[in-house]
């Protein structure tokens, strides 16, 4: 009985690599890309945070709201410097987190379930590394509404597994899209 239910879980893990094409284009282009997206679209422009040195946590709804509306302009404060160390750490923390995925799948491909566990526990230990990242460097930035979304960021990670069904991309490009606002340069 066991090897029909190793072959079934193998073929339900095969069947998913379309799935895992579309969430391995999501992750990529959100960390790796995100200079490249526009600062904020005009529906989600509820208020501008203004412009100057002091503008950090002190407008309203610094902190973010859910669905990205107070994310208008760039952060303030050490924003530069947490932005890049955020998304250095996102990137590093995808990368990681595709590449053993796909030793994973690969090793359940084969029947190899030593390779697969491995596989899974350093998938499994590259998200929680991803998460804490974020959560630091919430803790490091000067400006609410940052502080709220590297949060939201880490936690969201924090929640995922090396399956793709705990992944969540829409949530994941939402903040990601809101994080991209907040770092413009």
């Amino acid at each position: 009985m066991v090897p029909g239910g190793v072959r079934a879980r193998r073929l339900s893990l095969m069947h998913r690599s379309p799935a895992l094409v579309a969430v391995v284009a999501i992750l990529l282009v959100g960390a790796g890309c995100s200079a490249d997206r526009p600062a904020a679209s005009p529906s989600s422009s509820v208020s501008a945070a203004p412009d100057g040195p002091s503008g950090a946590a002190g407008s309203p709804g610094a902190t973010g709201a859910p669905g990205g509306t107070t994310e208008t302009g760039p952060a303030a404060g050490n924003a530069k410097q947490v932005c890049a160390d955020a998304l250095a750490a996102s990137s590093k923390g995808v990368s990681t987190f595709l590449t053993e995925l796909g030793a994973m799948l690969k090793a359940a491909g084969e029947g190899n379930g030593k390779a697969e566990y491995e596989a899974r526990q350093k998938a499994e230990a590259a998200l929680a590394t991803w998460s804490n990242a974020m959560k630091e460097q919430a803790a490091k930035a000067t400006d609410g509404r940052l502080r709220g979304v590297l949060t939201e960021i880490g936690t969201e990670v924090g929640t995922m597994r090396a399956d793709i069904d705990s992944v969540d991309s829409a949530k994941l490009d939402q903040l990601q899209q809101r994080l991209d606002t907040l770092c413009a340069a």
